[in-house]
């Protein structure tokens, strides 16, 4: 199961929705849950395996998913 945690922020929930939309239909199931401030963070059976630096965005998408998933880029 992936977990996506956000921080409670305005601007941060509607970027969660979307990016567990596009999870659940790539046939990744995926939850949302509010997390602490300022975090935007994607977990994989309570590890954590996505979040902002080494050139990933602070909001990250489906593709940058895909990309490390697919062992491909810096992350």
């Amino acid at each position: 199961m992936w977990i996506i945690k956000y921080c409670g922020s305005w601007n941060y929930k509607p970027q969660a929705e979307s990016l567990s939309v596009d999870m659940n239909n790539a046939g990744l199931p995926t939850t949302c849950q509010e997390g602490e401030t300022g975090q935007f963070e994607l977990f994989h059976n309570s590890t954590s395996y996505l979040k902002e630096g080494n050139g990933v965005p602070k909001f990250f998408t489906l593709a940058d998913v895909e990309r490390k998933l697919g062992g491909l880029g810096e992350y």
